[in-house]
Order: C-alpha cells, then sequence, then structure tokens
C-alpha cells in the first residue's frame, strides 16, 4: 500500500510540474508578466519571436524601450500582484494560441488581454507580429 501512494505522490507531483511548465502557452505568458513585474525586460525580449532575429543592439533597444515605457508605469499601479489565464485558445495544428489572462495590480486595479504565442523550435514564444 505505502509503494502505491508513493507512486501516485510521484505522479501527482510530476503532473504538477507539467501542467505549470514554462514551455507551454500559459507558462510563457506567466513568464512574460513575472520578468515584467522584476524588471528583467532584457528576458522579456528573449521571450519573444521575431520574424528576423534582431541583433543583440535591436534586442538592448526593445528591453530599454520596455523599461522605458512600463517601469513608470507599474510603479505607479503598485507593481504586479498577481496574474490571472482566463483562456487558452490552442490552434487545431498545436503550433499557436491565443492566452486570455488578466494582470492585477498593487492598487487594486487589474488589466485584461489576450496574447498570441507561437512554437518555435519546440518552444512557445510570445508573437510580435515584427
Amino acid at each position: 500500500m505505502k509503494k502505491i501512494l508513493s507512486v501516485l505522490s510521484f505522479a501527482l507531483v510530476a503532473l504538477a510540474f507539467v501542467s505549470c511548465s514554462k514551455n507551454s502557452p500559459e507558462g510563457v505568458v506567466k513568464e512574460y508578466i513575472s520578468c515584467l513585474k522584476s524588471g528583467q525586460y532584457e528576458d522579456v525580449v528573449a521571450l519573444c519571436h521575431f520574424k528576423k532575429e534582431p541583433t543583440a543592439e535591436e534586442r538592448q533597444g526593445y528591453a530599454d524601450l520596455l523599461r522605458n515605457k512600463m517601469a513608470a508605469d507599474l510603479e505607479k499601479k503598485g507593481g504586479i500582484s498577481d496574474v490571472e489565464i482566463t483562456n487558452v485558445d490552442m490552434a487545431e495544428d498545436g503550433e499557436s494560441a491565443t492566452v486570455s489572462y488578466t494582470i492585477k495590480y498593487g492598487n487594486g486595479s487589474a488589466y485584461g488581454n489576450a496574447d498570441k504565442v507561437v512554437k518555435v523550435d519546440g518552444k512557445w514564444k510570445l508573437h510580435t507580429g515584427k
């Protein structure tokens, strides 16, 4: 009996890790929000897919642009307190999805949005359209 419970416990823990994986449509959106929350704008850019791979200089420019636009706004709203994934609409081919979510801020306000994510070389990335 102990062996069965041990195996079931292991299976549940493994399932929890898989379902919370960063390599899923909702996982990449949660990671994106987490990076915004902690001010890791270079990591936000790394989570994005571009039609033409940007140079290191261009990546830094995107990160700086995000920092300049987002940091003051997030501070004004009391930072990000939570993110809730409200829907994942997976494409039939399994290569793209639209993830709907709500960001909750420290001042009590919230922002709902939906982002397209795409699978690139087996990894989920935010679709930039650029």
